[in-house]
């Protein structure tokens, strides 16, 4: 079952990253939402390592919570970076984006872990424990990862690429979809 797992994770990371590349207009920025989620798994294998709990398969289960997890509160990030204004810099930009979207981020963290609790301090079996444990412990770092990690990303991609990449992404939707005579509905 091990290259079952792997070949899972491996989808969802490739339909996570068609999904955000479609929705951001960029490959990179879709790339950079990629990366918040093995930072994320760091987190679980530290919560393991240090409290010694058996990985089993809570510990994948909390490989694809986490995904999801990390992947919306990167989402939300980069989605108001995009949306801010283009007169402001990139630092700036980043930085209203954090505070606009910090509360919704902090609550579904926050709303995670406490749900989690119980089955860490009471769960009797070691699936719960396991799964608990992995999550409380991978969005601890994740956040930290997404506070520290992406701003860097977001605000060098922009220094180093410009805002171009709206318009050529823009001009390839144009070049693709345009209107052919002999396909009136395209």
């Amino acid at each position: 079952t091990e290259p079952n797992l792997l070949g899972t994770a491996l989808l969802i990371v490739i339909i996570i990253f068609f999904i955000t590349s479609i929705l951001f207009e960029s490959l990179r920025q879709a790339l950079w939402v990629i990366v918040m989620i093995p930072f994320s798994y760091i987190g679980i294998f530290l919560t393991f390592s240090i409290f010694n709990i058996d990985f089993d398969q809570g510990g994948y289960a909390a490989f694809v919570l986490l995904s999801g997890i990390t992947v919306n509160a990167a989402l939300y990030l980069v989605s108001a970076f995009n949306n801010t204004r283009q007169t402001l810099n990139d630092t700036k930009r980043y930085i209203k984006a954090w505070n606009t979207m910090i509360v919704p981020i902090v609550l579904t963290i926050i709303s995670t872990i406490l749900g989690f609790i119980p089955f860490l301090i009471k769960g009797s079996e070691v699936f719960w424990k396991a799964l608990a444990a992995g999550v409380i412990g991978g969005l601890f770092f994740s956040v930290i990862v997404i506070a520290l990690v992406l701003p860097i990303a977001l605000v060098r991609y922009n220094a180093i690429c410009g805002n171009s990449r709206t318009q050529n992404f823009t001009s390839m939707r144009k070049l693709v979809f345009r209107k052919s005579p002999q396909y009136p509905l395209f």
